[in-house]
């Protein structure tokens, strides 16, 4: 509420002034929204383009069939970074589908792997909720949440270090969310953990 204060005082003043000299501030203006175009125009046409490509990404997503509980099953490997499969679920109850899966090693390591099949109204209010509409940075004592970059791809990475566990969410085949919880491995095993699994949908 601040900043939307903050902002209507400044177009308030800007207005006021624009009033005093019509003419002259009405060449400036011009001015500067020639500059402002020219200088601006290529990001703004770059986010507008990208934010017209997701909504008609997730329009797709819609409208694609929901896969198999087999399918989704066959997303979780019986073996992941050298650890064993210790527990396996698979629903597709609320409206869009859940793989999920723990492995650990005896050295204390675990994985816990969660593929979401992002389709329908349900599936695409998820990818939306917990993956595109986030973006943000932030970092304390306790660890980290920042939105980075996974093979190409927009992805959220987390740390909390009082388990010493790292977290990557990331999307896959047009229509899958995955997201992957290391504790104990460490990041680069993590990501080489998810790079491994083999996320067939067809």
């Amino acid at each position: 509420m601040k900043h939307l204060i903050f902002f209507a005082l400044i177009i308030t003043c800007l207005l006021a002034a624009c009033n005093s000299n019509k003419a002259k501030d009405s060449k400036t203006t011009d001015e500067t929204k020639t500059e402002a175009s020219t200088e601006s125009g290529s990001s703004d046409n770059t986010a507008t383009n990208s934010a017209d490509e997701a909504q008609k990404k997730m329009d797709e997503m819609k409208k694609l069939p929901a896969l198999t509980n087999e399918q989704l099953k066959a997303m979780l490997p019986e073996e992941l970074a050298g650890m064993k499969r210790k527990s396996l679920s698979v629903s597709t109850n609320i409206g869009y589908g859940i793989a999920q899966a723990e492995y650990k090693s005896e050295d204390g390591k675990e994985i816990r792997l969660a593929v979401f099949d992002c389709v329908g109204e349900a599936g695409v209010g998820w990818y939306n909720m917990m993956y595109w509409g986030v973006n943000m940075e932030q970092e304390d004592e306790n660890g980290y949440q920042k939105t980075t970059t996974f093979n190409g791809n927009k992805a959220i990475e987390k740390y909390e270090k009082s388990q010493d566990q790292y977290t990557i969410m990331y999307p896959a085949n047009n229509r899958l969310l995955v997201s992957i919880e290391g504790e104990k491995t460490g990041l680069d095993a993590l990501k080489q953990a998810a790079n491994s699994l083999t996320l067939k949908t067809n």
